[in-house]
């Protein structure tokens, strides 16, 4: 039999990534092509250039019809944080006499939880963050249990028609008869962050270049969600700003600061640059960590803003390339926000970086939805 093959676009917020692949041995992928496209990116829930965005997906469209022979006619695109929304729900259900749960009465406690009432919105995920049921037993999936009344805990993730339009007309003009839209942070806490963790509630960070995404994930959704404008990007900008440096050259050297490296405060603390300059490293590692105490800040705020009672023990997640590349930078985020921070990434071999996760969650969905 032949394995199911699906197409995924990641819009990050500073490239465009598609994939063609299908499942392989121990939930693990098989890539048939993958392809990434720079483009401006975006801010405060809208595009710099959409028109760029609507050639970009051209061209990934055609790349993908090569990559899989035209066969994938279903894409799925991972939304951004900063284009969705998310709303948690509580619903419940009663029957006339003892019953066992079937998967129509979940459809019917999720229906009666939630209408969509904006036309600036669309629904694009509902998932469940706990079940109940008359005997206050507390389930993950409640189907085969026998209650006379189902209570639910629901999260759900609408996307701005603004990003649909942006996207969806471009897919379908290009031959995919189906677009899903999907929460990219939904999936990046459902493959990454482990069922047992997530029922205990769990913290997940996604840092690109432009924009970053904090939740918190409980059970199989998302209870909290805030995205806001700061990636590795402003670091580098950071850089531009205080040593009066090229771009280009901020971004290398970026990637050369160690901020558990000890500072002796003297010229002799130098790193050199891919133009042959040398430069203070005690200097660029100030003006970095400067930046990421503006992170912390953000962060912070949003676990205050969230109301959510976090437990001490509960770690944060770390995932995204903005910057996880940058040594000492988790350490320093742990000493700032006074709790463990942990990278994770994809276990895939070749492809377990953090720079992979977004888009091998949204795989992953995709996969498991076929």
């Amino acid at each position: 039999m032949q394995k199911k093959q699906v197409a995924v676009l990641d819009v990050g917020s500073s490239k465009i990534t598609a994939v063609v692949g299908e499942r392989g041995i121990n939930k693990t992928f098989v890539i048939k092509g993958s392809f990434s496209y720079e483009y401006d990116g975006f801010e405060n829930g809208a595009f710099f250039d959409v028109e760029s965005v609507k050639k970009i997906l051209m061209t990934a469209c055609e790349d993908i019809n090569r990559a899989c022979g035209g066969a994938v006619r279903t894409i799925y695109v991972g939304v951004p944080g900063e284009f969705t929304q998310v709303i948690v729900k509580n619903s419940q259900i009663s029957f006339d006499k003892k019953k066992k749960i079937q998967e129509q009465d979940v459809d019917d406690l999720f229906d009666g939880a939630f209408v969509l009432s904006s036309s600036k919105y669309t629904l694009i995920n509902r998932s469940a963050i706990v079940y109940e049921l008359d005997d206050f037993r507390r389930l993950a999936n409640p189907i085969g249990a026998v209650s006379q009344i189902l209570k639910g805990k629901l999260s759900f993730i609408v996307c701005t028609n603004y990003f649909i339009e942006a996207i969806k007309p471009t897919l379908k003009a290009m031959g995919f008869t189906t677009v899903e839209c999907v929460s990219s942070m939904l999936a990046e806490a459902l493959y990454l962050i482990d069922a047992e963790s997530r029922d205990r509630t769990a913290m997940l960070i996604d840092i690109g270049y432009i924009s970053s995404t904090f939740s918190i994930v409980r059970g199989d959704g998302l209870l909290f969600q805030k995205s806001f404008t700061y990636g590795g990007g402003y670091i580098t900008a950071a850089l531009v700003e205080k040593l009066s440096l090229d771009f280009a050259v901020a971004e290398s050297l970026k990637r050369k600061v160690s901020l558990s490296r000890l500072s002796t405060n003297t010229n002799a603390d130098i790193v050199e640059g891919d133009n042959g300059e040398y430069y203070n490293h005690n200097e660029l590692k100030q003006a970095v960590i400067l930046s990421l105490d503006g992170l912390c800040e953000q962060i912070n705020l949003a676990i205050e803003e969230s109301g959510v009672l976090v437990p001490e023990y509960v770690s944060l997640k770390l995932t995204g390339g903005g910057i996880s590349f940058i040594r000492g930078a988790k350490e320093h985020l742990s000493s700032r926000l006074g709790t463990v921070v942990e990278i994770v990434a994809p276990k895939v071999p070749l492809m377990d970086k953090p720079t992979e996760s977004t888009v091998l969650s949204v795989m992953d969905l995709a996969l498991e939805q076929n």
